[in-house]
């Protein structure tokens, strides 16, 4: 029990806080992203917990004293709100649905008791607990009954989570089949996620009982949750089609599969009004696109201006009365649609490289822009151009 636990629970935790690092520098930019976040963090936490306890290092940091209960309270409603957020991205939470944190607030006042002993009460427990392995499941947790709060706990997490998956497949009949076909990744994503969730206190929930009933600690389902925690992280980080789609599924029109991919033509910005297409409009079209000054990083409309012989506002103003639309919409167009002419010869560096040569200073800016113009991610539309193709 001492042994190896410890070092399976610290080494799961420490890449948990490595993975929320990444997901924070990423997608900071992405409200949703939290919901996640809070979710990787709660697992952190509790793998961070066992270690301590199991070690004996939990005497040095006491305020973790019956601190997971909180912890693991708060888990299911994030996983829903995630879900929720990724599969309805345009849908607004209704004030109601915030009552699901109701149980997370009273876990909170019921556990002030454990939280608020003295640190020589705190390690009198503990002392116990190292020598009858089940001593904290007979005492009572706060104002909770003995063994009460964390099977409850534990049940409601795995009730959510099904729920959770429910939604998914719920989503996913409710926008049809091409919805699943091009969320395909991010859908998978959520559903590994749901189910990790639901196995890991599933087997959480076996130990509990085991320590209750047999006053036996189960080390092989603590490596079975480590194993699992470890995994999840690893298939994030080795999908870029998951990543791409980190601000939500793509709702897309009723359409087959085979027209996914879209005419490139109808993203190239054109003057609105034929009849507007005088000689200051084609000498102004010409020049940008001699120049091409879009295609680097750090053009903005100053720079774009210069290159017609306009002020910024000037330059603003005609793209506004040829062609109907701003400056950040201009340029992003004229980029995407740089992308998706040459992506033919994408095939000696990254799609990072490429995505530099479009004009794009950094890969959020394009993914925004490409599901906006294009209708679905980077990844997914390679693929379809590759199957279309062959």
């Amino acid at each position: 029990m001492f042994q190896i636990i410890p070092y399976l629970s610290f080494l799961t935790s420490g890449l948990g806080i490595f993975f929320i690092f990444f997901l924070t520098y990423r997608y900071k930019h992405i409200p949703k992203i939290f919901w996640l976040i809070s979710i990787i963090f709660s697992f952190v936490y509790i793998e961070l917990y066992n270690y301590a306890l199991v070690s004996k290092h939990i005497l040095h940091v006491l305020f973790l004293f019956r601190s997971p209960n909180i912890v693991r309270a708060f888990l299911p409603i994030c996983l829903l709100f995630y879900v929720r957020s990724m599969i309805f991205p345009n849908r607004r939470t209704p004030p109601i649905e915030y009552l699901h944190f109701l149980f997370p607030l009273i876990v909170i006042v019921g556990v002030l008791p454990d939280l608020l002993l003295s640190d020589v009460e705190k390690v009198q427990i503990l002392n116990a607990f190292y020598l009858k392995v089940d001593d904290l499941l007979l005492r009572p947790i706060g104002f909770f009954p003995p063994a009460f709060l964390q099977p409850v706990s534990m049940l409601l997490v795995m009730t959510y989570s099904l729920f959770a998956l429910f939604l998914i497949f719920k989503a996913q009949f409710m926008y049809g089949p091409t919805f699943t076909y091009v969320n395909k990744h991010s859908l998978l994503w959520m559903k590994l996620l749901s189910l990790f969730v639901f196995i890991y206190f599933g087997i959480e929930f076996v130990s509990f009982y085991n320590l209750y009933n047999h006053h036996v600690f189960n080390s092989g389902a603590q490596l079975l949750n480590c194993i699992l925690g470890i995994s999840l992280f690893c298939y994030f980080i080795s999908s870029p089609n998951v990543q791409e789609n980190m601000d939500g599924c793509i709702v897309t029109e009723a359409q087959s599969p085979a027209s996914l991919v879209p005419d490139v033509t109808s993203i190239f910005p054109t003057i609105l009004d034929p009849y507007k297409r005088d000689s200051e409009a084609i000498q102004f079209e010409a020049v940008w696109q001699d120049t091409q000054c879009y295609l680097n990083p750090a053009c903005d409309v100053a720079m774009m201006a210069k290159q017609v012989a306009l002020s910024p506002s000037k330059f603003s103003s005609q793209l506004k009365k040829y062609y109907g639309i701003s400056y950040a919409e201009f340029s992003n167009r004229l980029k995407i649609y740089y992308f998706l002419t040459h992506v033919t010869h994408f095939d000696q560096y990254t799609l990072e490289t490429y995505i530099y040569q479009s004009g794009f200073s950094n890969r959020s800016t394009f993914y925004a822009a490409f599901k906006k113009y294009v209708g679905v991610n980077p990844s997914f539309y390679l693929k379809e151009l590759k199957y279309s193709r062959v």
